[in-house]
């Protein structure tokens, strides 16, 4: 008996200890486990995680289960991966043509038809290669001269024969007004594709921009998204570009984080007179919020959501304060270009909220599109067509 208690004793001596040590144990696994996910956040351009399989697919047609994604009706790219060789397809899903409890089959328009039990997802960006091969506009490949050195873009003379210059570094002679477009994180040059044949045949000269540590682009040391808060200098540079070259007027068109560099560039550009008008699809107008909204999707709890958030604004070395588009237009007074905003009320990404907080403070500026239950970037995939006349409206009365 004496030595049973005197073990007892012992261990409530240390049980202390050891319940602190493996709580010290826990939270360094949860901090490190936090840290690898911040990380997918700041990447550059990750792998986009495929959620789905390929039930059956004939040439022409693919059988997908039954998801929100797989049965939104619209147009949306299909991404799918081999399983001998790894390589990832891509193709662009039309109608659907049938569906059950459990499956839905669609129009599928691809060069190689996926095999049954490839892995899958539905995406927004419905092409993958260049505006040629795409949607058969001619381009140029062009370089804007940015602080880190030449940023590669797109440049999509207007219907009306403008020409471009004929060396690859140039687009000459090319006034009116153009169109710049931002892609947002994880996005690429190819989120863009969508609405060039619109702005094409409206007589927009197009041009379609990278931004630091894109792929093929100059890289600033980190290798990491900073939000807005570096990479507006690129939309900067962008601009002075296209004035250099013939533009008479600019118009931003920002998708996702794109818009929130438009947002950021705004505020902090010393010069911003060339700019018209504004267009923001699923803009990043207030980041904890989307990170927040991210994290709720994925059923993490809110004070690790707000751990992580801080994890993010670490790794990718930005105060999110400093690019929280809705408080600083609060200070600024408001925007001072008419603004164009879609946004789906089905985004898990960027909130609906905030889009429509941002039309709520400023209703004189602000026009606010919502597309019923369109996911994130999602408004011209649901309806082309609505989407389309929109921006025709807005940019004949300010493009």
């Amino acid at each position: 008996m004496p030595g049973s208690r005197t073990r007892r004793a012992r261990w409530r001596r240390r049980l202390p200890a050891a319940l602190a040590g493996v709580l010290v144990l826990a939270l360094g696994a949860t901090t490190g486990l936090l840290w690898l996910a911040a990380g997918r956040f700041v990447h550059p351009m990750d792998d986009t995680p495929l959620n789905t399989h390929v039930v059956a697919s004939t040439p022409g047609t693919v059988t997908l289960p039954d998801t929100s994604d797989s049965r939104y009706a619209g147009t949306f790219g299909l991404i799918w991966q081999d399983k001998e060789s790894d390589r990832r397809h891509h193709g662009t899903l039309g109608a659907v043509l049938a569906s059950d409890d459990d499956t839905v089959t669609r129009e599928l328009t691809a060069d190689t038809p996926p095999a049954p039990g490839a892995k899958a997802k539905v995406i927004v960006t419905v092409w993958a290669s260049d505006p040629r091969q795409a949607v058969g506009l001619d381009y140029q490949d062009v370089t804007c001269p940015g602080e880190l050195g030449p940023m590669p873009a797109w440049f999509i003379p207007p219907s009306n024969g403008v020409s471009t210059g004929g060396d690859g570094g140039t687009a000459t002679d090319a006034g009116t007004v153009w169109v710049i477009q931002v892609h947002g994180l994880g996005a690429g040059r190819a989120a863009g594709l969508r609405t060039m044949p619109l702005l094409h045949d409206l007589g927009h000269p197009v041009l379609d921009i990278t931004y630091r540590n894109d792929p093929g682009a100059p890289r600033d040391g980190s290798n990491t998204r900073h939000f807005g808060d570096t990479e507006w200098r690129d939309l900067d540079a962008a601009v002075r570009y296209a004035r250099d070259h013939g533009a008479t007027g600019v118009v931003l068109l920002g998708h996702s984080m794109g818009g929130g560099i438009v947002e950021t560039y705004l505020q902090r550009a010393a010069d911003t007179s060339a700019v018209r008008a504004v267009v923001l699809d699923s803009p990043a107008l207030e980041y904890r919020a989307a990170l927040g909204t991210i994290a709720a999707g994925l059923g993490v709890p809110g004070p690790v959501a707000a751990l992580e958030a801080g994890m993010v604004s670490l790794r990718a070395d930005v105060d999110f304060d400093d690019v929280d588009a809705l408080a600083a237009n609060r200070r600024s007074g408001g925007p001072e270009q008419p603004v164009l905003l879609f946004h789906g009320t089905g985004d898990t990404v960027v909130p609906y909220a905030t889009s429509a907080e941002f039309a709520r403070d400023w209703p004189d500026k602000v026009r606010l599109v919502t597309v019923e239950g369109a996911g994130h970037t999602g408004a011209w995939n649901a309806d082309p067509e609505a989407y389309g006349k929109e921006l025709t409206a807005f940019l004949a009365q300010y493009g």
